[in-house]
């Protein structure tokens, strides 16, 4: 196989022939003497290691590797923060995320900074508006100029791009400085039937292989929820390791699609529009994303965490200029951030650098020079976009160099250390292996925050709900639309959202929010100048995913007078094409791991502990006269219910009280689960209580193999051990597929503990294979009835594989016992 440099050379000597036929002759006249266009381009959640021209193995971005072979291509770039604002913001400022305080929605930057587009507009270019998010507060201030048809293109995707360069590039002799932002990498991951055949063929392996099927029908909801919700926390979908492959298909899918529609039409409109002599291109992206590398797939507004793992970080940068860059280099070594895009473009066109700027240019290592190595800084907010009002003090803060990458957490203090040289995944934590470097690092990743104190810009925070009534003196606002129950329906390019109220049109106001349920609940508040505020227009796909935030519930009030407040008013949005999106749910899930099993299991017996103390603080809590008032009702009713239950026997009773009395407990504890498993992750930690599932079904399995050892020796029936084996190799293939999640390891002991009891009861009437067979189709039932119970609860969602692992369950459940009572087999 040919090298990688062998494979390079020949890649930028084709690029180079390509070019000369994609650029044509140079044109002589006035476009030579002026400063060249500028188009900026950044991508959401675009991950460089997933583009063909920096070695992924699949063909996901022909078009852009022949853009990427006729220009510059950074393989150590990154951006400065988790999620999108910040990120976006310090490549159009040149400022890290605390210096230009975008950190967390509803924050808008300073209008004193000065950004790319207003430092563009000071020496003559155009810089239209052609922005999808300006108008969120998070991206206001950027400095674009008003263009009538954003509005009219906005919901046609990509057309805003190429509109503006067929209809607009040409009517001025002026410069322009171009900004694009594609969205649609973003989750989900939807790229259609005909992108995902292009790399999802074999992702479950091998159409005639049994195990694909079977894969395929764990992942069915799986696949239904990434193909359809913007969110996904940690815990939300169990995933397999063979998920990776299918997600990564999905993710390629979305990437050949952009890539197809974006920059192959890119090309075409450059020439066409005779702007190929004389325009810079820039790729770039807000952050990367992570594709189950770490067990979530997203980044920190997706996943709710505030990760900064090298997949999120690592961003892709491209410069492609024919007439001022050499063709096909490649900066390898060099680690470059997102701050550096605006001065080094600034540089190029001989436009003054503000002062303040925190980035640098880029511009000698263009000609073959060097720039002195310096570390990457980043800084995210936990939650991201959708954080609530606790996360919005939290932030994690990282350096990396180009061997050591240190995370800190705040206000936690927790400090990491990786060696991303060695270990690129981080999977192994050496701060202890290192103290000198960790020590040194966070000395300058100190330094660094204190040189860039936050920016305190204004927060949105809720008003407390007491203050609902107005005062004597002040007029209560009134909202005169929209009204409480309406529901806005999608009807195309051009849908705006308009709100209106009491009050003078030029008053200052605050929007008081509180939006959407579970994962998907965001609260805060937005200042606005008018009482006839419109939001969009919304492209259609940007709209389903505002969907999945109702109900939408809001109140107003003349700024600074809370007392004066508008009742809550509630609305939803309706979805552009029914069926094309899903509500799901989700938990909430604390990630913590501890590196030695010993440790682990000492959390374990102590979070045990501390949650028998919390069930002790919890029932000494209820009233006396509560318990005694409960106990004598059970006993009334015990002694109401008792003559009649002992005309079935009290071998009956016996068998079936404790199976019902299961049936009630699985039932009633189905809302609660959730919160017992945070409390027991609170007190012994996410890898001490990923062992409780395993203990208790190992324990099982080992008393029953213990009995069914004796039973085969005394009766000499070695054939049942063997069986035996198979069962619990049954399990053991059970637990390991799903060993990442304690609950799915209960659902192994739960319903097959269900599943005894049940069979116990019914043998008392019938013969042993009616008895399993109605056993195991009653556990089903239940089991059914259970997944039900969740679908309609929220923050929970139904899974058809579940259902099937409690058949599992019950069928592995009634097997052991078989096995263990020596009834295997008999029939009498």
């Amino acid at each position: 196989m040919p090298s990688s440099h062998a494979q390079r050379l020949c890649l930028g000597l084709l690029a180079t022939c390509l070019t000369a036929l994609f650029m044509g002759p140079k044109e002589a006249g006035a476009a030579d003497r002026q400063r060249p266009n500028i188009l900026l381009i950044t991508v959401d959640t675009f991950r460089p290691d997933h583009i063909g021209y920096d070695g992924y193995p699949h063909a996901t971005s022909p078009h852009l590797d022949s853009l990427s072979a006729s220009g510059v291509f950074f393989k150590q770039a990154f951006t400065t923060s988790g999620w999108t604002a910040p990120g976006l913001v310090s490549i159009h400022t040149s400022l890290y995320a605390p210096a230009h305080g975008v950190d967390i929605r509803g924050r808008s930057m300073d209008p004193s900074v000065t950004t790319l587009a207003e430092a563009l507009r000071g020496v003559g270019y155009r810089a239209p508006d052609t922005f999808f998010l300006t108008d969120i507060p998070n991206f206001q201030h950027f400095g674009l100029e008003p263009w009538p048809g954003r509005n009219r293109y906005v919901d046609d995707g990509d057309e805003l791009l190429f509109r503006w360069l067929e209809e607009e590039a040409g009517s001025s002799d002026q410069p322009f400085f171009l900004y694009y932002h594609y969205r649609d990498l973003h989750q989900p991951y939807a790229p259609g039937k005909e992108y995902e055949a292009l790399f999802a063929g074999n992702a479950f392996g091998h159409r005639w292989n049994p195990m694909s099927w079977v894969r395929r029908f764990l992942a069915n909801e799986k696949v239904n929820l990434v193909q359809t919700q913007v969110l996904l926390p940690r815990g939300t979908l169990d995933f397999a390791p063979w998920d990776k492959r299918w997600i990564d298909a999905f993710y390629d899918g979305e990437v050949r699609r952009m890539d197809d529609r974006l920059f192959r039409r890119l090309g075409r409109v450059l020439r066409e529009q005779g702007l190929h002599h004389n325009t810079i291109v820039v790729v770039s992206a807000d952050h990367g994303e992570e594709l189950l590398e770490h067990g979530v797939i997203g980044h920190v507004s997706t996943h709710k965490e505030g990760s900064l793992v090298e997949e999120v970080i690592r961003i892709p940068l491209i410069f492609w200029a024919p007439r001022l860059l050499p063709p096909g280099l490649v900066i390898d070594e060099q680690i470059v951030q997102a701050i550096d895009v605006m001065p080094t473009l600034l540089e190029m066109v001989g436009a003054p650098i503000p002062a303040g700027v925190q980035g640098r240019s880029l511009r000698p290592l263009f000609s073959g020079g060097s720039l002195p190595s310096r570390p990457v800084y980043l800084e995210t907010s936990h939650g991201g976009y959708g954080a609530d009002m606790e996360q919005y003090a939290s932030r994690t803060l990282a350096i990396r160099t180009g061997k050591w990458k240190l995370i800190w957490s705040t206000p936690e203090g927790a400090v990491e250390l990786y060696d991303v040289a060695a270990d690129p995944r981080e999977d192994d934590e050496v701060s202890r292996d290192h103290p000198q470097v960790a020590d040194s690092l966070l000395t300058l990743l100190t330094a660094w925050r204190l040189a860039n104190p936050r920016v305190q810009g204004p927060v949105a925070v809720p008003a407390p709900a007491a203050e609902t009534s107005s005062s004597v003196g002040e007029a209560r606002t009134d909202i005169f639309f929209p009204a409480s129950g309406d529901t806005f329906e999608y009807i195309g390019a051009g849908q705006t959202i308009q709100l209106e109220w009491s009050g003078g049109p030029r008053e200052p106001y605050t929007i008081e929010y509180e939006i959407g349920r579970g994962a998907y609940h965001l609260d805060g508040m937005l200042d606005v100048s008018s009482n006839t505020p419109s939001y969009g227009p919304f492209h259609a796909d940007f709209w389903n995913s505002l969907v999945l935030y109702n109900p939408w519930r809001f109140r107003v009030y003349p700024k600074g007078q809370p007392s004066a407040a508008s009742d809550w008013v509630t609305f939803d949005l309706a979805p552009s094409d029914a069926g094309g999106w899903s509500f799901s749910g989700s938990l909430f899930l604390l990630a913590g791991a501890t590196s030695r099993t010993a440790d682990e299991l000492v959390n374990l017996a102590c979070g045990l502990a501390l949650g028998l103390l919390d069930l002790g603080l919890w029932l000494g809590g209820i009233p006396v006269a509560d318990a005694t008032a409960w106990a004598l009702l059970l006993a009334i009713a015990g002694a109401l219910l008792w003559p009649r239950l002992q005309r079935f026997g009290e071998a009956r009773i016996r068998a079936w009280g404790p199976a019902v009395a299961y049936v009630i407990f699985v039932y009633a504890t189905v809302p609660v689960f959730p919160d017992v498993w945070q409390r027991l992750r609170e007190h012994a930690g996410a890898a001490g209580i990923s062992h409780l599932g395993t203990i208790l079904v190992g324990g099982l399995a080992l008393a029953l193999g213990a009995r069914s050892w004796r039973r085969a020796r005394l009766e000499g029936v070695h054939w049942r051990l063997a069986a035996l084996a198979v069962v619990l190799g049954l399990y053991a293939w059970l637990l390991s597929v799903f060993g990442r999640f304690p609950a799915e390891r209960l659902h192994l002991l739960e319903y097959g503990f269900m599943a005894y009891l049940l069979c116990r009861a019914l043998l008392l009437d019938m013969r042993p294979r009616a008895a399993y067979a109605w056993a195991l189709s009653l556990t089903a039932a239940i089991g059914f009835g259970d997944e039900t119970i969740q679908w309609v609860l929220p923050q929970r969602f139904f899974e058809l594989k579940d259902v099937a692992l409690n058949v599992a369950a019950g069928s592995l459940g009634l097997a052991f016992m078989g096995l263990a009572s020596g009834r295997a087999g008999e029939d009498a």
